[in-house]
């Protein structure tokens, strides 16, 4: 053997013997423990992070700790959307334990300063530990915080040592060793599928990314660390509910990173949201420096100040300082429960990365507990601050129910779940100076009685401020940074969406108060259903307004009961109501005999409003019998999924039909699509993708187009609009702009008539021949070279909106816009413009300049290349039709404001768009 071959070799020693010797270094050195009290290794057979634990096994030895120690109690703060038991383990000394609720109910004393006194609070501060909560896994593919987490249970319930008494004594631990049960068993499924006899180190291997979707994200392949405040999720809304109950001090969230990292911790880089308070900015270099030193002390690698900002509310980490909790995120390298090989030639092990977050965690709790009273005293500090009104900010917000109460009993819900405090109007309020977010300029508004008050002077204020108020701005110096890195090519120095205000996302109506009157108010209680027909004779039938959310999950019913069902298109005039286009019309000879009976249980269910109709014969408009009453086809609905599929826009769609509207739905696999019997369906949904045109291929594509032919709705969202609109599959006639730089007078044109279509008065005079033809003033013709419109161009997409709340405008009376009055906000983020022109019906176009953008960033550059672009799209293709969101209607399933064009697409869709049914 040559040196030359021996060298390789001998390397491959020293990285086996390195990755060795960290299996064998123990998680806590010198470490004490009781023998009453299994370890991890003794209770579960094997090695703590010799391979991943599945969630039973964490659920099994959680029980047994509670079961075992007397310093341990096991709570189920909820489940998983399969069911799976959400535990948090809390563990402190036996006293304090057995003692849990009373403390509970102390630390919300002391997070309340309008209910108790400076002096009375001291006292509590001098008695009272700090409350930890230990968040671990809650993408299901970040692996290592859930051993992390056992490993931390067992020495917080079994060691003996100083240290960690001294946290025992100073601290309240609740340990989450789970957000995401879901997504890890489907994670360790398939590592496990394709794990070999011989470990693979690296990283690329399906061993270590598994195959479409992943587990990062949970049942519905839904984020759950963007999901904090949106609520959109079961585990997060159990999180939040249980955390707000609480009251922690320290908030940490375990994750993990790109496989060749080392270890990231607080403080975060730029930007960083302005509603965190100084106290919890100054603790994050406090906690930062000790937990330096515990991984100083064995030489490991980390950083702070990088990658990882603060500025979306919606993490695990950030969502916490709402709270007065000083939260800190950690990212480790990932190695997916096995090894990875990393460029300088060392194997980082999945225990080694078990043991980076485990001694994250211990120097966590060890420096609560030494700034035990520090701790408390800021947490008083932030909260007396937050019932305290400030200067230039808002006094309260308020909600109006408007012609939509059901969604703003949904938004008052959302917030109540999470502590936020929301009051009723038992009486009507004049507000003097309110600014709405479409118009920034204050005004004087009366809300009437049942309007719902989210005052400014409470506890969680600071929460929910954040996530209420209208408009972020970056301050001017973020901005030319953010500039400078777009121009330079660097590319967006953003990491997360740069708008995300509640009340612009459901599109309830909100205005923020700047002064407060006297109000007389209740503390908000959720919606109870009830049957809500109102009197009077219904000889002819039932009508059923289209505004409220209720009306849709009502349809929905009727559809399942067989009713038959119309809808209006044109508005009308009975018994003094006056009805709009998109009223639901209930005709007693076109149903059963039952009729009466079910429309009781549907709007017993449903909570709709139904108008009896004792006759067809209208006041003004279209009689009930008339033809622009259009019939409705129930929806049986596709969608499509798989690799090459967005799976968070699949996700955010499903739970929306399936959770949401519990519309049976099914889920096709895009690869096996030219086989399927699309004969079943009449609606069918592709969620954003731009390689349609490849996954499919020409005859797939040929399928597709013989099927909307025959009276099929293809609704196509985001990248699935833009691939559709590829000149050489013949599908859609919009166009992306970058496509037609040439031609963009054309679309300009459009504009113009559609901004005079029918609000130019007619000239009688021109119209009966006595005067001369006046022509309609032209569009000046563009003068730059083309190369220059598509530099031009390139640059603008370099601004691109990246979430940003952009108004949209509604043409006034296409059935897509039903039930929405005339403008939306949008959440739009895309680096693709849409132009439409006739005979494409566009049903939603974005504002102009000067009204386009309402909330987040939104560069000059943007305002010009996507103002006036198209949103919403329809094109008649045979007796079916195609259908274009530009951007995700129901973004991380809260953008419920434009969900409803959604819900008209797929509801209203198969009767008032298509000629005739599928199956052909």
């Amino acid at each position: 053997m040559t040196l030359k071959t021996l060298k390789p070799m001998l390397l491959t020693l020293l990285i086996t013997a390195m990755a060795f010797s960290q299996t064998l270094q123990p998680f806590y050195p010198n470490g004490r423990y009781s023998s009453a009290i299994q370890s991890p290794d003794a209770f579960l057979g094997m090695a703590l992070a010799s391979r991943p634990v599945r969630v039973h096994e964490i659920t099994h030895y959680l029980h047994y700790l509670a079961e075992t120690s007397p310093r341990a109690r096991l709570l189920t703060v909820g489940k998983s959307v399969e069911g799976r038991p959400l535990h948090v383990l809390f563990v402190s000394t036996p006293d304090r334990i057995a003692q849990l609720d009373q403390y509970q109910s102390e630390m919300a004393a002391l997070g309340d300063p309008r209910q108790i006194e400076p002096k009375a609070a001291e006292r509590l501060i001098e008695k009272l530990p700090v409350m930890a909560w230990m968040m671990y896994n809650v993408h299901g593919n970040e692996l290592s915080g859930s051993e992390a987490a056992l490993q931390l249970a067992y020495q917080l319930t079994a060691g003996t040592d100083e240290a960690t008494l001294a946290i025992l004594d100073s601290v309240v631990v609740a340990i989450d060793p789970t957000q995401n049960p879901d997504g890890r068993e489907r994670t360790l499924a398939q590592v496990s599928q394709w794990t070999g006899q011989v470990l693979s180190h690296d990283n690329q291997s399906m061993e270590h990314s598994g195959v479409w979707p992943g587990g990062r994200s949970n049942h519905y392949l839904f984020d759950l660390n963007r999901d904090w405040f949106i609520g959109a999720q079961p585990e997060s809304r159990a999180k939040v509910q249980a955390m707000a109950r609480y009251n922690p001090q320290l908030v940490v969230d375990a994750h993990e990173m790109g496989a060749f990292s080392s270890y990231f911790f607080n403080p975060p880089r730029e930007p960083v949201s302005h509603h965190i308070p100084s106290q919890i900015k100054a603790w994050w270099d406090v906690f930062a420096a000790d937990q330096a030193r515990a991984f100083d002390r064995y030489s490991w690698s980390y950083y702070t100040a990088d990658s990882f900002d603060e500025w979306y509310p919606g993490y695990g980490s950030s969502w916490a300082f709402g709270l007065g909790a000083v939260a800190i995120l950690y990212e480790q390298a990932r190695t997916a429960g096995a090894s990875v090989k990393r460029p300088e030639g060392n194997i980082l092990t999945f225990r080694e990365a078990v043991h980076h977050q485990f001694t994250s965690s211990m120097a966590n709790l060890s420096t609560a507990a030494h700034s035990r009273k520090k701790l408390l005293r800021d947490f008083y500090a932030m909260r007396s601050e937050a019932v305290t009104f400030k200067k230039n900010q808002p006094r309260a917000f308020v909600l109006l129910q408007g012609k939509n109460p059901t969604r703003a009993h949904a938004l008052a819900a959302t917030l109540v779940n999470q502590g936020i405090e929301v009051e009723t109007l038992t009486e009507h309020a004049k507000f003097s100076q309110a600014l709405s977010y479409w118009n920034a300029t204050p005004g004087t508004l009366t809300a009437p009685k049942g309007s719902f008050i989210i005052r400014m002077d409470q506890p969680l204020s600071t929460l929910a401020l954040a996530i209420l108020e209208f408009d972020v701005r970056l301050n001017n110096r973020l901005l030319a940074q953010e500039r400078k890195a777009l121009e330079s090519g660097k590319g967006t120095r953003m990491y997360e969406v740069g708008a995300w205000s509640m009340p612009l996302a459901y599109g309830v109506p909100t205005v923020a108060a700047m002064t407060l009157p006297a109000l007389q108010t209740t503390p908000w209680t959720a919606r109870r259903n009830a049957n809500r027909i109102s009197e009077g004779r219904a000889d002819y039938g039932y009508l059923l307004p289209w505004e409220d959310d209720s009306s849709v999950h009502a349809l929905k019913a009727a559809f399942d009961a067989g009713l038959t069902v119309h809808a209006a298109t044109k508005p009308f005039t009975l018994n003094r109501v006056q009805h709009k286009r998109g009223t639901l019309l209930f005709r007693r000879h076109d149903n059963t005999a039952l009729l009466d009976s079910i429309i009781t249980r549907i709007a017993n269910a449903s909570g709709a409003a139904f108008l009896p109709a004792a006759t067809a014969l209208t006041e003004s408009g279209a009689n009930l019998g008339n033809g622009s009453f259009r019939l409705l086809e129930q929806p049986r609905v596709a969608l499509v999924a798989g690799s090459g599929v967005s799976s968070t826009n699949l996700g955010a769609l499903w739970h929306f039909l399936d959770a949401g509207l519990e519309m049976r739905t099914a889920l096709l696999d895009i690869n096996g699509l030219g086989r399927t019997d699309l004969r079943k369906y009449n609606v069918l949904i592709f969620p954003s993708s731009g390689s349609y045109k490849r996954l499919l291929g020409k005859q797939g594509i040929q399928r597709i187009r013989d099927w909307i032919n025959h009276g099929g709705t293809l609704i196509a969202i985001g990248d699935a609009a833009a691939a559709l609109t590829d000149s050489t599959l013949k599908l859609s006639q919009v166009r992306l702009r970058r496509q037609v730089l040439k031609k963009l007078d054309e679309y300009k044109v459009e504009l113009a008539w559609e901004a005079d279509a029918g609000k130019k008065k007619p000239d009688s005079l021109a119209v009966w021949g006595t005067a001369p033809f006046q022509p309609q003033q032209t569009v000046k013709a563009q003068k730059k070279h083309p190369r220059n419109l598509a530099q031009q161009d390139k640059q603008q997409r370099l601004f691109r909106p990246r979430g940003s709340f952009m108004r949209i405008n509604l043409h006034p009376e296409h059935w897509l816009g039903f039930g929405v009055d005339g403008k939306l906000p949008a959440l739009i983020y895309t680096d693709k413009a849409y132009l439409s022109k006739r005979p494409v019906e566009t049903a939603a176009r974005l504002a102009d300049e000067k009204h386009l953008r309402l909330s987040g960033l939104a560069w000059p550059e943007a305002r010009a290349r996507w103002a006036q672009s198209a949103y919403l799209t329809r094109e008649r293709l045979g007796k079916g039709q195609l259908i274009l969101f530009s951007n995700d209607p129901i973004f991380r399933g809260y953008t419920f404001g434009t969900a409803r064009l959604l819900v008209n697409a797929v509801l209203l869709g198969p009767g008032l768009g298509a000629r005739a049914p599928v199956p052909w």
